[in-house]
């Protein structure tokens, strides 16, 4: 049986409001990071860096004279014509980025005794 290293990522049908809601955002490992850099996180899409504060802006609050530049902006229609609308990312990437985004989501709970 072969060795899979794409991950297939459903893209919902559409685009997220800010990237922090986006399937493809992921965190940069530090190891990777330049030092002093802002950009902290990941378009697993294009591979362009993000930052903290750039990933929760919304597109719905800006108007014409500023408007918000993704980089996703010029692929978001030939990824909707995809079949199944599923991106194929690397392995590595999705194991290196997005899953330790994911468990940076999840509630930490505490529970007292």
């Amino acid at each position: 049986m072969p060795k899979r290293n794409i991950v297939q990522i459903k893209l919902p049908a559409e685009k997220p409001d800010c990237c922090a809601t986006c399937p493809l955002v992921g965190l940069v490992p530090k190891h990777l990071r330049q030092h002093r850099s802002k950009e902290t996180h990941v378009c697993l899409g294009t591979m362009e860096a993000l930052t903290g504060r750039g990933i929760n802006v919304r597109a719905s609050g800006r108007d014409s004279n500023h408007p918000l530049r993704r980089p996703c902006d010029n692929r978001w229609d030939a990824w909707m014509t995809l079949p199944g609308r599923k991106l194929g990312i690397s392995n590595v990437s999705y194991i290196q980025c997005r899953i330790p985004y994911e468990q940076g989501q999840q509630l930490q709970i505490k529970f007292h005794k």
